[in-house]
């Protein structure tokens, strides 16, 4: 993203923080007037100043002004593009006609970095909450702009949706991680010493094998790209503006999911418009076999460290 653009981006994002009463839009003269004097600032050669005529109308919530902004995200220029969804984010005046914007040029622009995290940088000032479940992807994207912007979406909007997602990330994040040539897995089994280590070691010659395969060469590539990324920090503000804990392990947070099940899905439910109470039926209904499940695997890891730790022993003697 040009340095102008990312500039936008954080004063986009200190305005969703302080944005707290419905926003009105403009009247009718003011945004043809904004309009007019974007039309002319915009012939102006140089980017930084075509993209200052884009945000000037981030200020200004009218649907005519909308509408010019959803014709900048057709620019061919991606400068461009990026800062008119910046831009939006401003126009909370009708907030789901402009998510509805936004989320097309989500799909259109997903592999454009610069313009899918300003869409969501928008989104976020926007309160918009129509992204889901087509943001899970975000999760286990390669580019770390584009995982962190999904992390700062659902962090503004506490968006208690995204749970397991961000369950899995901190399984993959926080956990301790141990890697070899032939690929990478992360696991977190509370245990002093070296037992996550050898679990780890086990759990990764379960999931690939002995030898070579194709399925260790796929994860050579995957797990070379995911440790690039570095989401810890922003994963944990993320799940603090969720829960207002601070976890420190994979585990430490998943008990608290398993200690609040009912809650977080009474939450889910009225994000999604259902019944809370029959969603915590539901839940409650569900719950001793996850626990069973979680239980389970973590059994299994320990076992499976134990094991490990006893044929190394006995190779040393």
């Amino acid at each position: 993203m040009r340095t102008s653009a990312l500039v936008l981006a954080l004063t986009a994002l200190a305005l969703a923080e302080e944005r707290v009463a419905p926003v009105s839009a403009v009247p009718d003269g003011d945004a043809a007037r904004a309009i007019s004097e974007f039309d002319k600032a915009f012939l102006a050669k140089a980017i930084e100043e075509r993209q200052g005529a884009v945000y000037s109308l981030h200020g200004f919530p009218h649907d005519a002004v909308l509408a010019k902004l959803a014709q900048l995200l057709k620019n061919r220029d991606d400068a461009i593009k990026s800062v008119a969804a910046l831009a939006i984010g401003g126009q909370a005046h009708n907030v789901p006609k402009a998510g509805d914007i936004l989320m097309k040029s989500f799909r259109a622009n997903y592999r454009t970095d610069e313009v899918v995290a300003s869409t969501m940088d928008a989104m976020g000032e926007l309160r918009y909450m129509g992204y889901w479940p087509e943001l899970a992807k975000c999760f286990e994207d390669d580019r770390a702009l584009v995982a962190v912007r999904a992390l700062d979406l659902v962090g503004a909007n506490k968006d208690w949706r995204a749970w397991e997602e961000l369950l899995k990330l901190y399984k993959e994040q926080i956990a301790k991680g141990y890697s070899w040539e032939t690929g990478e897995v992360n696991v977190d089994t509370g245990a002093d010493g070296d037992v996550d280590q050898k679990a780890a070691e086990a759990a990764f010659n379960a999931k690939y094998g002995e030898g070579g395969s194709k399925a260790k060469a796929a994860a050579t590539g995957k797990a070379g790209s995911r440790r690039e990324i570095n989401l810890s920090t922003q994963l944990r503000r993320t799940v603090k503006l969720l829960t207002g804990q601070d976890f420190d392990t994979a585990l430490a947070f998943e008990d608290y999911v398993l200690e609040n099940y009912l809650e977080i899905a009474r939450k889910v439910a009225v994000l999604e418009g259902k019944d809370p109470e029959a969603a915590a039926k539901r839940a409650a209904a569900d719950l001793p076999a996850r626990k069973k499940q979680v239980e389970e695997e973590r059994d299994k890891l320990a076992k499976q460290a134990e094991e490990n730790r006893k044929k190394r022993d006995a190779a040393n003697k």
